[in-house]
């Protein structure tokens, strides 16, 4: 009982508060002591030259990645029509502004003692992780329940499972952000971006160049969101995507990342909560 309330009270304290809050809730009941979460070590940890080194790893690999999976692509003017490579193109861009942000801690040390401010750089890599980490396991599933063909090939499964892999290692072991319940919201406007958009090519007699070249019978992306010829089970497949397979991901998410200890600068007891 005493988890479920704790639980509960930390969910509703991040809905009502900002959506890169960097304080922390004291650990024990009792505790009027406040933690702040060090934004310069979070971001961009020590030895620096060990976690720059892996950022830029990480980033090389999962640009390479996109970059085989265009030049493989029969129809490349048709490989951003995917989810898959939507997910993959947040992911790329959340390495990329996460080695950014590391280098940007480098050379713009904090003057105080409060480890750093929540910039417009942080909370861009913040709002591409909170997006990139759920939207990866949701296009995993989504690709193993109803598309996989049993065909295995190696960009397929970096796409489509090891990637999560990467996002893990540079995000919560690297990096240790933390998922605010509140960021759920641009996962899921990002889900919902995607529908509007599979909707509107269905309908938009645009034309599936896999259909034209005989790969596949249908003008949809997915073949099981079929709009035009199917529309209960693709409106099926989406309301069970937006209301019940986010939240449920998302929810896994942000507990898996509330495991690794934070990065945090100890503050006095008079700071309030949501001050931040």
């Amino acid at each position: 009982m005493n988890c479920l309330r704790t639980c509960r009270t930390g969910l509703r304290r991040e809905l009502t508060s900002p959506m890169f809050d960097l304080i922390e809730p004291p650990k024990n009941e009792g505790d009027t002591a406040l933690c702040l979460i060090d934004v310069s070590k979070t971001f961009s940890p020590r030895p620096r030259c060990l976690s720059i080194a892996a950022k830029v790893f990480l980033t090389a690999w999962a640009i390479a990645i996109m970059a085989l999976s265009i030049e493989q692509t029969q129809f490349e003017s048709f490989w951003l029509a995917y989810l898959t490579h939507w997910g993959w193109t947040v992911t790329v861009a959340y390495f990329v502004f996460s080695l950014c942000t590391a280098f940007y801690w480098r050379n713009c040390e904090p003057d105080d003692d409060a480890g750093g401010s929540c910039g417009i750089l942080v909370k861009i890599t913040w709002s591409l992780f909170a997006i990139a980490l759920p939207a990866e396991v949701v296009i995993c599933l989504l690709f193993w329940v109803l598309e996989f063909d049993g065909t295995v090939r190696y960009v397929s499964m970096m796409v489509h499972g090891v990637g999560i892999i990467l996002i893990v290692i540079d995000g919560l072991i690297v990096n240790r952000i933390p998922l605010r319940m509140k960021q759920f919201f641009l996962f899921e406007g990002f889900s919902a971006l995607y529908l509007l958009w599979s909707i509107a090519f269905s309908f938009s007699g645009l034309g599936n160049p896999y259909k034209e070249s005989g790969a596949q019978d249908d003008d949809a992306i997915y073949s099981s969101m079929r709009w035009k010829t199917d529309t209960a089970s693709a409106v099926t497949v989406a309301a069970l995507a937006l209301l019940v397979a986010n939240p449920i991901v998302f929810l896994l998410c942000r507990a898996v990342s509330r495991l690794p200890p934070r990065r945090l600068v100890d503050k006095s007891s008079d700071i309030e909560f949501g001050a931040m």
